[in-house]
Order: structure tokens, then C-alpha cells, then sequence
């Protein structure tokens, strides 16, 4: 695993890691808000052990928006924008000289795929999208916004968010303490409330009837975070996309039951 940072020109970098030769085909993964790479770290570890022996030329490629894990923090509200993330990405690839690749986004991440595949058709060639936000965004309630108001100082208190996104969590879990908690703190501070609201009010139907590429939508049977209708509706609003229920999963399968999601994953990918 290699390290990198990409500046974009006018002060924001963003972190970058590349696992080689553990997949198929190159494949960027971009987390969900509160989030960062390590997310992606429990599929990683499985997909290297499947690697062991084989000849794999592509890699995994994990990539954080702004304020989250190591990459820059944005200025203002005015640099927490999907479309704005999605061309951040767009640009790393373009610097990667890596296209075109298949892209895996989770939640918030999932509608900055699809963003990606509307904008820049061409770098890109299927993608799975795990519990997105829907195509029309999506509005918490005015609890939820305090809530992140108050996470900014009360790590108890964004323990207990994230704990709820997990379907049976192990709060005492290494993965969840050092990385979930970890990460999701430092980010709330930065980019979280942001990020609710500049999905509050985003309808980005137009983008999502464009995508042509193949693109299979999953969400989890138990996820209490985002509705299923969402994912659903934006599956159908594409060319050539499929929607599947993980059954007995949460919001976040990547983290929840990696076997499963890499194999889901690979499935789509590589048939």
C-alpha cells in the first residue's frame, strides 16, 4: 500500500492510497460522509488474501473527500458541494492515468458515483453503488443537525451515531473504536453538518438518467439510515442499472460483512 496526495491548484489536497495488484480491474472506492479509506480496509484484507497467488493487475484505490481522513478540510459551505466532490475525483483519475476504471461508493459516496459517471462518462466502466443517498438528496430532521452540532465535541455521542449505522455493531471492536469513531469525529468537526446540508434540496435526477455505464445499486435489508425507496428509485432512473437487497445487512456492509461485499462485488465486475 502506497500513500499519495493530489493538490487540485488552489490549496485542497486529497488523500489518496493504492493497493496493487489485488483486483481485476483499477478500482476507486469513495466512502460516506464521517467516513474515510479506512472503511474500505476490512474489504482490502479480504481481497489481498483471494489475491495470494494470482497475477491481478488492477488496484484498489481508495480516495477521501474533502475534510475527511487525511484530505484537506474544505474553507466553507461553499466547498461542500457533490458536484464539486465528484469533479475532485473525476480530476484525481484524470491524474492517475489510470481510466478507464470501475468505481464502489457508499452512501454519500454512491451519489458522488453517480455524479461521476454523468460527468466524465468516458473514464469509467461499471460501478457499484452500496445504501446511497438518493437522487434527490435527502433531509434529516432538525434533531439530526444538532446532533452533529453536538458531536463535535462529545465523542460518547458520536459513538452512539455511528454505532447506529452499523447493523450489529461490536462497539468494542478495534475497527470501531480506532477507525469508525476516530474518523467520524475528526470529520464532524470539518465537513459533517456540511455535508447534510448541501444534500438537503439536491435533486440530480437529470445526472442519473444519463448514466448509461452498467451499475448495480445495493442496499442493506436493515439499513435504518437511508430508505431503500431512494435506492431504488435512482437504480431505475439509470440506463443500465440493477438493484439488489443485502439480505440480514445494515447500512454498511463494506464494514459489517466484508466477505459478502467483496464477493457481491466481484461478481459484477468480473462477469
Amino acid at each position: 500500500m502506497a500513500m499519495h496526495a493530489v493538490s487540485d491548484g488552489s490549496g485542497f489536497e486529497m488523500n489518496y492510497e493504492v493497493f496493487p495488484g489485488i483486483l481485476a480491474e483499477n478500482t476507486l472506492f469513495i466512502h460516506g460522509n464521517l467516513a474515510s479509506n479506512r472503511w474500505w480496509y476490512p474489504a482490502e484484507q479480504q481481497w489481498s488474501r483471494k489475491a495470494k497467488g494470482k497475477n491481478l493487475k488492477g488496484s484498489m484505490i481508495l480516495a477521501e473527500f474533502r475534510g475527511c481522513g487525511k484530505s484537506s478540510a474544505p474553507r466553507g459551505q461553499q466547498d461542500i458541494d457533490m458536484q464539486l466532490f465528484a469533479n475532485d475525483f473525476i480530476s484525481l483519475v484524470e491524474k492517475l492515468n489510470v481510466g478507464p476504471v470501475n468505481l464502489v461508493g457508499h452512501s454519500t459516496g454512491g451519489l458522488i458515483v453517480a455524479l461521476m459517471l454523468a460527468k466524465a462518462p468516458q473514464l469509467f466502466k461499471k460501478a457499484v453503488i452500496l445504501d446511497p443517498v438518493g437522487a434527490k438528496g435527502v433531509k434529516f430532521d432538525d434533531s439530526m443537525t444538532a446532533a452533529f452540532e453536538q458531536m463535535r465535541i462529545d465523542k460518547d455521542l458520536v459513538a452512539m451515531v455511528m454505532g447506529a449505522t452499523i447493523h450489529n455493531n461490536n462497539p468494542s471492536s478495534d475497527f470501531f473504536r480506532q477507525i469508525v469513531v476516530e474518523d467520524a469525529f475528526q470529520a464532524v468537526k470539518t465537513v459533517g453538518a456540511g455535508v447534510l446540508k448541501s444534500l438537503d434540496g439536491l435533486n440530480t435526477e437529470k445526472e442519473c438518467a444519463k448514466v448509461a455505464h452498467p451499475v448495480l445499486v445495493l442496499h442493506g435489508e436493515h439499513d435504518l439510515l437511508l430508505p431503500m425507496a431512494d435506492s431504488q428509485a435512482m437504480a431505475s432512473l439509470m440506463k443500465n442499472a440493477r438493484f439488489e437487497i443485502l439480505k440480514g445487512q445494515g447500512h454498511c456492509t463494506n464494514a459489517e460483512n466484508p466477505n459478502l461485499f467483496t464477493e457481491t462485488v466481484d461478481q459484477f465486475f468480473n462477469h
